[in-house]
């Protein structure tokens, strides 16, 4: 295959369908980092139990890739853009699969931390860029459609994932991590299907439609760039708190089973997906951005009073399936909204970036809260000052893009 060729378009046949699937499932590699060893952790916390602080230790060693994504994942997506993309993906997929299944055989709690914190470094690289390769391979139509399709396969990977770990778990908290075998096959999938994209330094022809204005020109421009990332960052804060707080919420209102805050958060996540589907919907109808923002806060923001308000576990459920599908518009969106405004030649930096804003969010939304928690005096109530801050945020964002658009059209009619 000729190494120049950028879209995927170029590519026919079999091919073509494996190599997007491929680059779909990768993104479930990040999902698996953290829920295959979640049902796990009182197992291990049992076995290490003569550690100090093994209580606490056991939740970091679960959280820590994350967080070493949110660092690493700027300097990833620099790399990326000087030294090129597949055989960075290819050699940290190897890796990642090989610290993966390290816990299976070490006997040292501090050694198997560190291989989480090792594992994180590589995580991010497989996530900034298969990312980046959507954008380097699609059209910008084809490009928003799987970007989208990337939250689909991880929300419903984390399902997969979730009963898997927990069954394997159950047989040996040890058995959990042979999942980490998977990415090893990935990655000879992927020396076969991709390909290295030819970085142009110029303004591509079908770049220049990404703008919803054809008359702006594609350039990276920092400053906006900041306001998209800010964005999803407030995302990830936003998205993470129902994720992380259903039991807590539950147990205000005297439902305290795990069970039950199990399978709201398992029917809920379906709903994510049926929201990822539903931006498939609004980009063939060509919707704004803002429009998909103000869709998403403003669900997630009314969710969040009406779960202030729950009395029962069913209402829960309900206001958490609003939340989900909020969710499930907003994630996506803000993703290829990222995406839309990169120019090639900085697609692996701005996904890098973009992806630490991300995991800064992730990481920082329980912290949030219990901060928050302190200042209302319980989670109900933070939960009731967050919603119409947020219906507000979803305004200003619809708000801000029709001025923005005004103020464009006024300085190209002055010329």
């Amino acid at each position: 295959m000729n190494q120049g060729k950028t879209t995927i378009e170029k590519v026919v046949g079999i091919k073509s369908g494996f190599t997007t699937l491929l680059l779909l499932l990768f993104v479930c590699l990040s999902p698996m980092a953290a829920i295959v060893m979640a049902p796990s952790l009182p197992k291990i916390q049992q076995h290490f139990a003569h550690v100090p602080h093994i209580e606490y230790l056991t939740p970091i060693a679960l959280t820590i890739p994350g967080l070493v994504m949110a660092i690493v994942s700027p300097l990833v997506g620099f790399l990326a853009d000087k030294f090129g993309r597949k055989k960075l993906l290819i050699l940290s997929t190897v890796a990642y699969g090989i610290v993966g299944l390290a816990p299976m055989f070490l006997d040292q709690f501090y050694l198997i931390l560190i291989s989480r914190v090792i594992l994180g470094f590589f995580e991010a690289v497989v996530l900034t860029v298969s990312t980046t390769l959507i954008g380097d391979y699609y059209s910008p139509q084809l490009r928003q459609r799987y970007l989208a399709l990337q939250v689909t396969a991880a929300s419903t990977s984390a399902i997969l994932f979730f009963t898997l770990g927990g069954y394997l778990g159950g047989i040996s908290w040890r058995l959990a991590f042979i999942v980490y075998a998977v990415p090893l096959l990935f990655a000879v999938l992927g020396q076969i299907l991709l390909w290295e994209p030819q970085i142009r330094r110029r303004q591509d022809d079908d770049l220049q439609t990404e703008i919803s204005d054809s008359t702006e020109t594609l350039k990276f421009r920092p400053s906006f760039m900041l306001a998209i990332w800010i964005t999803a960052f407030i995302a990830a804060v936003t998205f993470m708190i129902l994720q992380i707080q259903i039991p807590y919420l539950l147990n205000s209102i005297g439902e305290s089973s795990p069970k039950t805050a199990g399978n709201i958060a398992a029917l809920s996540t379906v709903f994510v997906v049926l929201g990822t589907l539903t931006v498939q919907y609004m980009i063939k109808k060509s919707t704004a951005m803002s429009l998909n923002l103000l869709i998403g806060f403003g669900l997630i923001g009314i969710s969040f009073m009406l779960l202030a308000t729950a009395q029962s576990a069913q209402e829960v459920l309900i206001y958490a399936i609003i939340n989900s599908f909020g969710s499930g518009i907003l994630l996506p969106s803000v993703t290829f909204w990222n995406m839309r405004h990169l120019p090639q030649e900085k697609r692996g930096l701005g996904t890098g970036i973009w992806n630490s804003f991300y995991n800064f969010g992730m990481f920082s939304s329980p912290i949030l809260v219990v901060y928050l928690n302190g200042f209302t005096g319980s989670l109900k109530m933070t939960l009731a000052q967050l919603g119409p801050l947020l219906l507000a945020f979803a305004v200003f964002c619809i708000a801000f893009d029709i001025f923005r658009r005004f103020m464009f059209k006024a300085k190209t009619t002055a010329y």
